[in-house]
């Protein structure tokens, strides 16, 4: 399980002249031969973030109809049974708050507890420095993630 940041996919739709958008996209190109997986709440965050540049159908589209998008698992934050929901929030948000006291953004804070509770192994970012120290999960950039019998 390979756990994707938000920005790859605002690079790939937003950024077509940025340095590392080749990388970026030779990477995306191979994401159906990878168990790629995108936190419920990063995906909330990436439309949150694609809503200034999408018109409100493109918005929708991602929001529910992301995986047809790109070849990823959206996470049911709640994980399976766990049950009631409130406690399941209080939990999450004490995780979280661990993980924000690493000076961590709230959206890298969301990444990296997923990853490390999922046990992934590897984050794919271009904000590598932004994990490195904080999380168990070693984070590399797209163009290093080395696909099987690649």
């Amino acid at each position: 399980m390979v756990f994707l940041d938000s920005n790859l996919f605002l690079v790939d739709r937003f950024f077509p002249r940025d340095v590392a958008y080749s990388a970026n996209r030779a990477f995306l190109d191979r994401l159906d031969a990878i168990d790629g997986v995108v936190p419920l709440v990063t995906l909330l965050e990436l439309c949150g973030a694609a809503s200034f540049r999408l018109n409100e159908a493109e918005t929708e589209r991602w929001l529910h109809d992301f995986a047809s998008v790109y070849p990823v698992r959206i996470l049911d934050p709640f994980g399976a049974g766990m049950d009631p929901a409130i406690a399941w929030l209080g939990s999450w948000i004490d995780d979280l708050s661990r993980y924000t006291a690493r000076k961590m953004t709230f959206g890298d804070a969301v990444i990296a507890r997923e990853a490390d509770r999922y046990g992934a192994t590897a984050i794919v970012t271009w904000n590598v420095k932004d994990f490195r120290g904080r999380t168990v999960v070693p984070a590399i950039r797209p163009h290093q993630f080395r696909f099987e019998g690649a």
